[in-house]
């Protein structure tokens, strides 16, 4: 009967503390928080509630030098590979953390050779002869193992896992949210230059033109026809144009620095290439923005804010387990011996095998105020979730609303050129015929040049706000995504 009993016992024990080290863990469970739902975002020309059939957003603009520059930047931001590096750090720290879990084995060895005295202690008072005999020069092989597991009964351990699981993945998408950022920031200074181009394309025509009108009033003030008022007037309008010229070649340059060195280059490597004028992008016909309900999915900015909840959330639980006592299997084996050959002989061992219990009993508050802090740090970063949705959605709906109002802009100042160059033409003929002034050819000039800056500066901003908008969505880092998943690291 007491045999069957202890069989019993050896039988139940194991299926006991496996019940404990599966099913109890300490502190809160992570759940999702309920975040502002929207049916859809407000209509807008161009906007429509479809997915994009390609992420890759850059590809719509139909402009292969944008396209090779982002995928340089993509490849070669320094940016880019500092966040590279921090998700490898922080999968080697989830690997540590998963180490803990594991029984961990350590070795040594030892080898002393020593020499006794025989003329000291009891040894001197031993017969000459004897001491003689005895050789005081030893040798010692020592080896030793030790192990230790500690059996994770109230998941400290694997709350510290989550913890550590949850960090990795926030490193992910902050690489992820740092692919976007640059991919957003390469076009929008590509962009920018382009519309230097326009507007510095633009002076230059104005100038020829105005050069050409100075001409023609010098060569009337020769007959009398035109005053000296009138040559000195052509002569500011031709010098102010000439003075707009200087900033807009700085502003392209500045521009073609920034492309190179958020490609990964030194900062003159593009000049070359971009100095050679091209026109602005086209914006494509249709944006399709999604739903709101999928910016939680779509933006690494926001699900890089709920892993980090969900790391905190974790954390209490690992500061929770310091109140309940630990368990730890431990055992160690330490053979000894006066030759290397006789170590590891069955008479040469010695070892102890047991569990040992560590509970702290008196802590001075330290435990529960770090629990204090954890859930401090918790209710932190549930704060911070939620303010980023709030965030998201108010970038969305303003880059929406950038994006149509400028290109209701845009059509009008096209229109608008349209009706100045026909008033320009209308005021020189009027001019030359003598039924209008010089002054009225000036300012219907002047007139021209300021709507035509105006257009090409709204053409800019449309792709600008494009630019911001895609941001805003999240878009592009499914192309870019990181290789594997923190859970692959199972060192």
């Amino acid at each position: 009967m007491r045999n069957r009993l202890e069989r019993i016992t050896r039988s139940v024990w194991p299926l006991i503390i496996s019940v404990l080290i599966q099913g109890c863990m300490v502190g809160p469970e992570y759940s999702r928080q309920p975040v502002p739902q929207r049916n859809g975002w407000q209509t807008v020309k161009g906007a429509v509630a479809l997915q994009p059939e390609d992420v890759r957003w850059w590809r719509s603009l139909n402009d292969p030098q944008l396209v090779n520059y982002i995928e340089k930047g993509i490849s070669g931001n320094q940016n880019i590979k500092e966040a590279q590096a921090r998700v490898c750090e922080a999968r080697a720290l989830r690997g540590v953390a998963v180490a803990s879990l594991l029984p961990q084995v350590s070795g040594s060895a030892l080898y002393n050779r020593s020499l006794t005295s025989s003329t000291a202690g009891i040894i001197s008072e031993l017969p000459q002869k004897l001491i003689s005999e005895v050789n005081f020069e030893q040798n010692l092989f020592q080896a030793g193992f030790d192990a230790s597991w500690e059996i994770d009964i109230f998941g400290g351990r694997r709350r510290e896992v989550q913890a550590a699981t949850a960090r990795a993945q926030s490193s992910i998408e902050n690489y992820r949210d740092v692919t976007i950022s640059v991919i957003a920031e390469i076009a929008r200074n590509y962009v920018e230059l382009r519309g230097a181009q326009r507007q510095l394309g633009i002076a230059e025509k104005n100038r020829g033109i105005q050069e050409e009108t100075l001409c023609l009033v010098k060569i009337r003030q020769d007959s009398k026809i035109t005053s000296d008022l009138e040559v000195e007037q052509a002569k500011a309008q031709l010098e102010r144009t000439r003075g707009s010229i200087p900033p807009l070649e700085a502003s392209i340059r500045g521009s073609a620095y920034r492309l190179a060195v958020l490609t990964g280059q030194p900062p003159t490597s593009l000049l070359n290439e971009l100095l050679t004028t091209s026109p602005i992008p086209n914006p494509p016909d249709i944006v399709p923005v999604g739903l709101p309900s999928d910016l939680l999915l779509r933006r690494p900015d926001l699900r890089r804010a709920e892993n980090d909840l969900r790391a905190a959330t974790a954390d209490i639980g690992a500061s929770t387990a310091d109140l309940y006592p630990r368990f730890y299997l431990t055992g160690a084996a330490d053979p000894q011996s006066s030759k290397f050959i006789d170590l590891f002989r069955a008479n040469g061992f010695a070892w102890s095998v047991g569990p040992t219990v560590s509970w702290p009993v008196f802590q001075g508050g330290r435990i529960r105020s770090n629990i204090a802090a954890t859930e401090a740090r918790r209710d932190e970063a549930l704060a911070r979730y939620r303010q980023a949705v709030l965030t998201a959605l108010q970038e969305v709906e303003t880059s929406l609303v950038g994006y149509a109002e400028h290109q209701v802009e845009r059509e009008q100042l096209a229109l608008s050129v349209q009706s100045q160059s026909r008033a320009v033409e209308l005021a020189r003929e009027r001019f030359e015929t003598g039924i209008k002034d010089f002054l009225t050819v000036l300012d219907a000039e002047r007139q021209l040049r300021d709507v035509e800056n105006s257009l090409a500066l709204s053409e800019t901003q449309v792709l600008v706000n494009l630019v911001g908008l895609y941001k805003a969505l999240g878009g592009g880092w499914q192309q870019t995504d990181v290789s594997t998943s923190p859970g692959d690291n199972r060192s």
